[in-house]
């Protein structure tokens, strides 16, 4: 029987809406290594561009790893709703994936961190870009073609 109960938030509803900015990581499904695929970052990074749009968001980094994704994001607006954001996104890209022949891209649910007052927006940036340097994809973060 399917599970349609969803994992509550870690934190209280104003956490996840308004004017915030979140490091997130959304996992490929069963860790599979869908995401360092060249067509695949070109039809998922439109597609983010226009959800964020749509939902009062800006992106100020991602990086697209073998099996995950790393954002930075940033509520524009008191309307911003990062549960709305990510089902959009999630089920645009679900759409766009399968064009690719790619069923099942994303594991349920995504892991959030939402950034303080203490925590700069730019470090969270170059944690996601320093990700293929950390794991040995390249020596150098400007190498990785799938961030930006």
């Amino acid at each position: 029987m399917p599970d349609f109960h969803r994992k509550p938030n870690r934190l209280g509803p104003e956490s996840y809406r308004g004017r915030h900015a979140y490091f997130l990581t959304l996992c490929a499904n069963e860790r599979r290594r869908i995401l360092a695929n060249t067509a695949m970052v070109e039809s998922l990074v439109p597609v983010l561009r226009t959800v964020c749009g749509s939902h009062f968001f800006n992106v100020n980094a991602y990086c697209f790893m073998p099996d995950h994704l790393h954002l930075v994001v940033i509520g524009e607006s008191d309307a911003a709703s990062l549960p709305r954001f990510m089902q959009a996104f999630k089920s645009l890209a679900v759409r766009e994936t399968a064009r690719l022949e790619m069923a099942k891209p994303w594991q349920k649910g995504f892991h959030d961190h939402v950034l303080g007052d203490g925590e700069s927006i730019d470090s969270a940036a170059l944690y996601a870009f320093l990700n293929p340097v950390r794991v040995g994809l390249v020596r150098r973060a400007e190498e990785w073609p799938y961030s930006g």
